[in-house]
């Protein structure tokens, strides 16, 4: 038969764009060519191997069944060809039915020809060759997979619930949580933006849908104090007063509040409580009290006894409201389920602890604007931050001193004498030396008005001598000496010591701590000698009212290019203006509004809501969020790595969706955006949407926010990496999460704290962008054989990791996985029916594949000498407790002693034959870690029955610093518990 030109010669521009990875641009070629030339199988056949590549098995497996049609009558000269066509339908069969078995169906028509094919190729007669061998183990693992699709169907729900319940991060070597109770931002409206200083981002909603507009829900990710909710919650309700009386009937919203830190939940809760109380109240004394009490829980070291005393009858009523079932909170107030216990031992620590007035207040040190940037100064330098970050913020607030310094000198005689702050009758002479004898003072205060915005008041001197702040008229009758003070201070005079005195002692004797910003950990000696611990309070509390004080005016004309307020303005003023506002939203919004309070991780508590293991929230609760503000929560959960994989997912499918963050911890380390997104991603910004499937609405993470948004996908393979690329970054992810470098010392501290079920979950993600399933699959499998050929290698320095290193490679050798497959089990047997690729094949000899043989182990281990003497300083790197840094290292008898194990980890992986694989094994992930006393990680239980038939052993090491932790626990010791896992 005559080859028709045109058709080779499509067929041979097909082949280019093959080998050059542009399999789209290939199956276009092919399709015009078998189009061109019908009856030769070669084209069909073509077309199906670059429909293959690009993952699209239901497509490639009717091209096979027609190229397999064209060989009638020459089915025995092209035994090859068939042979390839064979395997690949055999493959395409099981990448279809796992990737996407609702597709299946149009395999049905084809099914005479699938079966014909099989059997020919199998049957026919052929030597014995690697291609039959694979031929033969290709249509084994798809009869293995069509009997028990029915199995794959039953359990793939419940697999992604136990794979989203799997912990994403190594764990500290201590388990206590740092408490942050006062943020340090100002206030995001969700509604109006993004929370970004250089532009708005209005969430229109003329233009959502009924059923959008049905479902508006937000979360707040490191939602701290909750400033940033009942921010949202005002914005919302000024929203739904310019909308038509039908769509106000529609209008339904749904904020969750999640922070990490049960202590944090409990606090908004009582802070949500109080503003329940402020809508009924109609007193006006008792609803200044209720003001009073929210504002000195907020944002105050200590308040007055009848502030406490109202916020214990919260906590009382709370102990009594959620030890019911179903708890007794009003009905548009909810505690997830697992909370609520975690909540009751907060509410009984606040209502058993006592700390002392004056302890409290001498760990309070309150700055004024500059003594605080002085401070915030100071520490960067002392710590080595970046150099060019330092000298920008320094030089800028230098810059605008001598800007205002030359400012006050140039000014008139005229101008001069007309200044509110000096003193009346003076002479121009006397004032020029005025104004030198106080520039310093004069300096700060404009530099204040200018920074700030705000005009410098008598309370911010009030509070320099007394550390609170002053109470709302309708109290002050309470609060002895106060109101003499107050009018000295306004009228610039000096307060005199007896009445000074006399405030003190009443502020020592009638007011209280403000509890709520403890944790029982404050009365742990461990953490604090005597088992007495106080919270230490600086920096300028008057931040906090300022931001309040903006969000207040954010609706009047040019209020962001003003200056504000006035020398009387108190604290209370402008919280109590807030705290009305929020009151009348709730009120306003009542039928319409629900929120819910969550403590956890965001990633893990959105995994869990996608994959349906959130089993303790409502049915009704959303899934999907239009927006969200994860406040700097990345900073501590791998960065925008973790957005894209485990938020953005969980964002509604709407082109005003998005999730926005800022950079705190660490905002000195970068050099630029980039720098900080490759840190955590090993990508440059521009390229996360050709690998991570999402969108940059705004990639300034570093000094205003990065804010990522949902995609549609799967994405068209054109639009993303090339298998050699998303091969290269894979092996970059995976092998700096085996071997990862290390941190520096705050305020430069990054944390990578990913393990190896978080990589699995980005393979997982991958599939769902677009990628196919047979490059994930295939990859796995390398990975599962033990040993990779690789040029690629894990950057160990400190981090953040230079830009430099982008794309970095070294000598093509051989590295070893081994040490890493126990790990590999436990994920694969907990999400084997749900994995969208095969994987039977590649699993080596003796691995699991039930999620029932899985078990949760708990050990009793005690720390050794070296790094209990170490655990707090940082004689062998950083060392602080808190920094996700936990691995586990199991070990036969016959292997080498285990800190000799850890100390040659890198040289394992980079291939040392020694010690002999199945000698050791690593775990990245445990479900709980507490050096001195206990640590549970989970395994297979068969597995762990045949380690203590062999007398393994098991410590705990930081990866960083390389320090055994633990001494070793043999396995005889290992109890098998029943229950949550994560129950502490």
């Amino acid at each position: 038969m005559s080859e028709n030109p045109s058709a080779g010669a499509l067929k041979y521009r097909g082949n280019t764009q093959f080998k050059a990875g542009n399999f789209s641009g290939a199956c276009e070629l092919y399709a015009q060519a078998e189009k061109t030339d019908p009856k030769d199988a070669v084209y069909p056949s073509n077309l199906s191997a670059a429909l293959y590549e690009t993952g699209d098995y239901a497509q490639c497996i009717s091209a096979v069944v027609r190229s397999w049609k064209l060989l009638e009558g020459q089915r025995d000269s092209k035994h090859d060809l068939i042979v390839r066509l064979s395997g690949r339908l055999a493959k395409s069969l099981a990448l279809l039915a796992m990737s996407r078995p609702s597709a299946c169906l149009v395999v049905d028509p084809h099914m005479a020809d699938i079966k014909e094919l099989k059997e020919y190729s199998l049957t026919a007669p052929a030597s014995a060759s690697p291609a039959m061998d694979g031929l033969r183990r290709a249509w084994q693992e798809w009869e293995i997979l069509e009997s028990n699709l029915d199995t794959y169907k039953d359990k793939s729900e419940a697999c992604l619930g136990a794979l989203s319940r799997l912990p994403l991060f190594m764990k500290p070597m201590d388990d206590a949580k740092e408490y942050y109770t006062i943020g340090h931002d100002p206030l995001i409206d969700l509604t109006v933006g993004w929370g970004s200083g250089n532009a708005d981002d209005p969430l229109k909603f003329d233009r959502l849908s009924v059923d959008k507009l049905s479902h508006l829900s937000f979360l707040f990710g490191g939602v701290g104090d909750g400033r940033h909710a009942l921010a949202t919650i005002a914005g919302l309700f000024q929203s739904y007063k310019t909308l038509s009386k039908k769509r106000k009937s529609l209008f339904n919203t749904h904020l969750t509040l999640l922070d990490i830190h049960p202590t944090a939940i409990t606090r908004d809760l009582c802070m949500l409580m109080l503003l329940h109380q402020l809508t009924t109240a109609t007193d006006a004394v008792e609803r200044a009290e209720i003001k009073a009490t929210l504002m000195y829980s907020f944002c105050a070291a200590v308040m007055p006894g009848y502030c406490f005393e109202r916020l214990m009858s919260v906590v009382q009523d709370l102990l009594e409201r959620l030890t019911k079932s179903p708890p007794a909170l009003p009905e548009w107030l909810h505690v997830e389920t697992k909370t609520v216990p975690e909540v009751l031992r907060a509410l009984k620590y606040w209502t058993r602890a006592v700390k002392s007035t004056r302890k409290m207040l001498a760990n309070h040190t309150y700055r004024n604007p500059r003594a605080q940037w002085s401070a915030n100064a100071q520490m960067l330098g002392n710590t080595g931050a970046t150099g060019a970050f330092q000298r920008q913020l320094t030089d800028r607030f230098m810059d605008q001193r001598s800007k205002i310094e030359q400012t006050l000198r140039g000014l008139s005689d005229a101008q001069l004498l007309q200044l509110s702050w000096m003193p009346p009758g003076i002479s121009v002479r006397a004032a020029r030396e005025f104004l030198e004898e106080n520039m310093e003072r004069l300096v700060d205060m404009m530099q204040q008005m200018a920074t700030t915005g705000k005009v410098p008041t008598n309370e911010q001197e009030w509070y320099a001598l007394t550390k609170v702040f002053f109470p709302p008229a309708e109290l002050r009758v309470r609060h002895p000496g106060f109101v003499q003070a107050w009018g000295t201070l306004a009228k610039g005079g000096d307060v005199d010591r007896a009445t000074l005195r006399k405030i003190n002692v009443h502020i020592e004797s009638d007011w209280k701590t403000n509890i709520t910003l403890y944790d029982s950990n404050f009365d742990n000696p461990k953490y604090h000698p005597g088992g007495d611990g106080y919270k230490t309070v600086s920096g300028d509390v008057f931040e906090q009212i300022h931001f309040v004080d903006d969000f207040n005016r954010r609706n009047q004309a040019g209020s962001k290019d003003s200056i504000s307020g006035d020398a009387n303005t108190l604290a209370w003023d402008v919280f109590s203006t807030f705290f009305e506002e929020i009151a009348a939203a709730l009120r306003g919004l009542s039928g319409h509004i629900a929120v819910e309070l969550i403590a956890g991780g965001l990633s893990e508590e959105l995994a869990k809501m996608r994959f349906k293991g959130d089993v303790t929230r409502p049915d009704k609760f959303p899934r999907k969020y239009t927006r969200m503000w994860l406040s700097n929560v990345p900073d501590y959960t791998h960065g925008p790595m973790n957005m894209a994989v485990y938020v953005v997912p969980n964002l509604q499918d709407d082109d005003q969706a998005g999730a926005s963050c800022n950079c705190l911890l660490n905002t000195g380390s970068w050099t630029n955006d980039d720098h900080y997104c490759f840190t955590y991603t090993h990508l440059l910004a521009k390229d996360i949407p050709r690998y991570l499937g999402c969108k940059i609405i705004r990639a300034q993470a570093v000094m205003d926010v990065l804010v990522l948004g949902p995609l549609t996908l799967p994405r068209p393979q054109t639009e993303l990496a090339s298998r050699d690329e998303l091969t290269s970054w894979l092996s970059r992810i995976l092998f700096n999460t085996l071997i990862p470098g290390r941190t520096r010392m705050p305020p430069e501290n990054v944390r990578l704290p990913n393990n190896l079920v978080a990589f699995f979950g980005l393979l997982m993600h991958l599939h769902r962008v677009g990628f196919p399933a047979h490059w994930l699959s295939d990859f796995l499998a390398r990975i599962l054989s033990g040993s990779m050929v690789s040029d690629i290698a894990p950057y160990t320095d400190l981090w953040p990791i230079p830009l430099a290193n982008l794309g970095q490679r070294v000598p093509s050798r051989r590295v070893r996985t081994d040490p890493w497959l126990v790990e590999f089990e436990t994920i694969i047997a907990t999400a084997y029916h749900a994995i969208p690729f095969p994987v039977a094949s590649a699993l080596p000899a003796g691995f699991s594949c039930e999620s029932g043989d899985i078990g949760v182990w708990e050990i009793k281990v005690a720390a050794t000498v070296p790094f209990s003497a170490s655990a707090w300083s940082p004689f062998m790197g950083y060392a602080n407790p808190y920094e996700p840094v936990t691995r586990l290292l199991f070990y036969k008898p016959s292997a080498d002693a285990p800190a000799t194990l850890i100390g040659n980890m890198r040289a394992v992986f980079e291939g040392s034959a020694s010690p002999a694989p199945g000698s050791f094994f690593v775990l990245t992930a445990q479900e709980l870690v507490q050096y001195e006393t206990r640590i549970r990680f989970k395994l297979s239980k068969g597995r762990v029955e045949r380690m203590k038939a062999e007398k393994w052993s098991v410590v705990a090491y930081r990866q960083d610093t390389s320090q055994q932790v633990t001494r070793p626990v043999a396995a005889a010791h290992w109890d098998l518990i029943t229950g949550d896992a994560s129950t502490a």
